[in-house]
Parts: structure tokens; C-alpha cells; sequence
């Protein structure tokens, strides 16, 4: 259907997010307990949480920020980055380029992908994420790759693919830290 009901007569889910978003900012006792339910061993009652935390947006940013750096849960952290890539709120990113080093490596591939829709904004700190990491991280690179994979910028689409290549599991990380560098540089240097 293309008016969004999702066969449900009389609903929307659009019109559902603008009701949550119409009230009142959530407390943050709400949020606090929509974190906690995020490590439901229920899985319906986790996605309700996630959901519930997305339709509150930018106000719940903070606080699904904080449970994605600091819970000792995988699965309030895999929930975290799955919000934060829903929300698309642009102070998620130093937080999902820190999760792309996650113990989990579920949390790091799912912080990947909720940070390939920022695209372009998300590059620099990924990109300085890459040049500063002393351990040549799998994780990170493998985390990387999955948000250059596919990008194209004119003007430096040959070091997106350079970059692209050497984050490759079979790359070797010198490669990937100096096209990183040249490409930061680039885009720094763009007006």
C-alpha cells in the first residue's frame, strides 16, 4: 500500500512517529527505561524499545549514545547502533566509529552500517578512526571497508578505491592508513 498503513486500517507509520514526536520530550526515566528494555530477553518487547527510542529521534539520541559506549550488554549495544542508524541524528558518529572496534563483532558490523547513510560526513572520522589505530584492528577495517564500499565522490574516487582495496581482508594495513591519510587530506583540502 502506498499510503504507509501497512494493511492496517486507520494507521501510518509516519503518523505514528509524528504522534510520539508531537508530545512532550520523553524523561529521562522513559528513557532510562527504554534502555533496559533494549537487553529484553524478549525479543518482541526489545524491538518495541528500539522502536519507541526511534520515534523519539534527536531526544533520545543522547541516551542511546551513552548504552552503546557503556553497556556491558551485547545486546543492549547491538540495539544501540541499530537505533542510532535509525535515528540519523549526526552526533551519533564518534560513537558508531568507536563501535566499529566493539568486542562483538555484530555491534561493530551493525555501527558500520548505520554509519554509511551519513555518507560523506562520516568519513573524516572514520577516516582519522583509521590513521591513529596502533593495533591494525580487523574489526575497524572491516567496519570501514563496509562504509567506503560503493561510495563515490568526484574528485576522489581513485582513493576510494585504493582505500577500498586495502581495507580487504587480505589488504595490509599500511596501505589502508596511507590512502586513509591521502584521502582525508583531499577532502580536508576540497573547498
Amino acid at each position: 500500500m502506498s499510503d504507509g498503513s501497512h494493511g492496517k486500517p486507520g494507521t501510518s507509520r509516519s503518523g505514528h512517529v509524528e504522534a510520539m514526536m508531537s508530545k512532550q520530550p520523553p524523561t529521562a526515566t522513559e528513557l532510562a527505561s527504554l534502555i533496559d528494555l533494549l537487553g529484553s530477553k524478549m525479543g518482541p518487547a526489545r524491538q518495541k524499545a528500539r522502536e519507541d527510542l526511534v520515534a523519539h529521534g534527536q531526544h533520545a539520541t543522547p541516551s542511546v549514545i551513552e548504552a552503546l559506549r557503556t553497556s556491558p550488554s551485547n545486546q543492549v549495544r547491538w540495539e544501540a547502533a541499530k537505533a542510532l542508524g535509525e535515528i540519523g541524528d549526526a552526533r551519533s558518529i564518534p560513537a558508531l566509529v568507536d563501535a566499529l572496534t566493539d568486542s562483538d563483532p555484530d555491534v561493530a558490523w551493525l555501527a558500520a552500517a548505520a554509519l554509511k547513510p551519513f555518507e560523506k560526513a562520516a568519513w573524516p572520522r572514520v577516516l582519522r578512526a583509521l590513521i591513529k589505530d596502533e593495533t591494525d584492528s580487523l574489526c575497524l577495517r572491516k567496519g570501514a571497508h563496509r562504509v567506503f564500499v560503493h561510495e563515490e565522490e568526484e574528485g576522489v574516487n581513485d582513493l576510494l578505491a585504493t582505500l577500498v582495496q586495502a581495507l580487504t581482508p587480505y589488504g595490509a594495513p599500511a596501505p589502508a592508513k596511507s590512502a586513509a591519510s591521502e584521502l582525508l587530506a583531499r577532502l580536508t583540502a576540497a573547498p
